[in-house]
């Protein structure tokens, strides 16, 4: 009886083992699926991007239902590609060659629609969208009163957040002139007589082996933080200006709100040093309009 109980427990298992399997066979092939038509859909994006003639003839409202076909299809697939898609999207959006004046506000609802939910996006990608999260100042189709108000909110709540974000993804004691070896430096231990970059399973020893891909392993994670650190402190050297930028120059414009406005830096942490230059500047503005 109980060799019968045995047997059936090792069938139970055998079983699960299979069923396991084919279930991360079948997911692996989806990702890969998923993969192959994101990276087809940015390509057609690129294609249509380069279909367009130099002049403004081109029709804005061809390229929107065209665009609103991949927000359809993308939108509940994964946030970062749809993130991505959309990012690529607004790039046509700022090459000005449309016969409509509508391209920023499309531009605009797009990004958003991708910004819902920043935090679940690389820093890199948020950062990205925020550049086309603009709204008209000036102009006969700039929105006025309420309208404006609600834009500007928005607008700088994005910025902000990912502004955060970015200052809180800095490693301050980071050392862009630190070597991190390649992994073809990492050698197997001396024992092996193995040169550097060899692949694990040549190392025939288990211990030595496991010894060899914990070193890889660990210089795998020095270089991807050395390439995240290098990339953020690039954004950190042009995003807050651009960000301030926008900001002193939103609320520069009426129905002004300097009460609003220092609300937000303290909501989102900005030192004491930007926050006043911020303010001061917009206080200037204001007041050089009489």
């Amino acid at each position: 009886m109980k060799a019968k109980k045995d047997t059936l427990c090792l069938l139970s298992v055998v079983c699960l083992a299979l069923t396991q399997g084919i279930a991360l066979s079948a997911g692996s092939e989806a990702s890969a699926k998923q993969e192959q038509e994101f990276r087809q859909d940015i390509a057609r994006i690129r294609d249509v991007q380069k279909s367009f003639s130099s002049g403004r003839e081109n029709s804005l409202n061809d390229f929107e239902r065209f665009a609103d076909e991949l927000q359809g299809k993308w939108k509940l697939e994964g946030k970062e590609h749809y993130a991505r898609l959309m990012l690529e999207v607004c790039g046509p959006l700022s090459s000005g060659r449309f016969r409509e004046d509508r391209r920023y506000e499309v531009a605009r609802r797009y990004a958003l629609s991708a910004l819902d939910e920043p935090g679940e996006i690389s820093l890199d990608t948020e950062l990205e969208l925020t550049g086309h999260v603009v709204t008209l100042m000036i102009g006969p189709n700039a929105p006025k009163g309420q309208a404006w108000e609600d834009s500007r909110r928005k607008d700088v709540e994005i910025r902000l957040y990912a502004w955060r974000r970015l200052l809180d993804s800095v490693d301050p004691d980071w050392d862009p002139d630190e070597v991190v070896p390649s992994p073809n430096a990492i050698a197997p231990p001396a024992e092996t007589g193995l040169p550097g970059g060899v692949d694990p399973q040549a190392v025939e020893d288990p211990v030595l082996r496991a010894e060899y891909e914990r070193a890889l392993e660990a210089n795998k994670r020095k270089i991807e933080k050395y390439s995240e650190q290098y990339r953020l402190h690039k954004w950190l050297k042009r995003y807050p200006k651009r960000a301030e930028e926008y900001i002193v120059q939103a609320y520069s414009v009426a129905p002004y709100n300097n009460e609003e406005l220092a609300s937000y830096l303290n909501q989102y942490r900005l030192d004491e040093e930007t926050k006043a230059r911020i303010l001061e500047t917009v206080a200037k503005n204001i007041a050089s309009k009489g």
